[in-house]
């Protein structure tokens, strides 16, 4: 995770012991089991929230009060859950890295806004398709859901 932007985007279990953030976001669309998997894992000397496209706007108002709380710049590492391939390894996904731009959206739409070129991706791909994020979501799901069932 670089030190150089407040706000950072990472992916899966590693992206979760890389993170020496004061807050840590697991974005997970879904929140299956990577969710409870990546919480477990998190530093328990940060403020560990979990993000749904559902909630993300509260997420990132709790994000700020931690900033408030500190009274200094909050460092945030959003880690987007992804799912795992048959040999364990991550698998990126769609829905999470949408869920990962929503939150990054609501944080610049409080005022914090100096995040990582991939967080700016996250969040152009979740502001571009604002109108058919759900069904991306929803889509995604079911293509992996019916991947897994063969």
């Amino acid at each position: 995770m670089s030190a150089d932007y407040q706000v950072t985007l990472e992916w899966g279990a590693a992206g979760v012991r890389a993170a020496s953030a004061d807050v840590i976001v697991i974005a997970d669309a879904d929140r299956g089991e990577e969710t409870r998997e990546l919480l477990a894992l998190a530093p328990r000397t940060s403020l560990v929230l979990d993000a749904t496209l559902a909630n993300a706007s509260d997420i990132a108002r709790a994000a700020l009060d931690e900033q408030v709380r500190l009274g200094d710049r909050a460092s945030i590492a959003i880690v987007a859950a992804g799912e795992r391939w048959a040999d364990g390894s991550l698998r990126p996904n769609a829905a999470d890295l949408l869920v990962a731009g929503r939150v990054v959206d609501a944080l610049a739409e409080l005022g914090i806004d100096f995040h990582s070129p991939a967080c700016a991706a996250a969040c152009a791909a979740a502001v571009a398709l604002r109108g058919a994020t759900n069904t991306l979501v929803a889509a995604d799901a079911a293509a992996h859901q019916k991947a897994g069932a063969r």
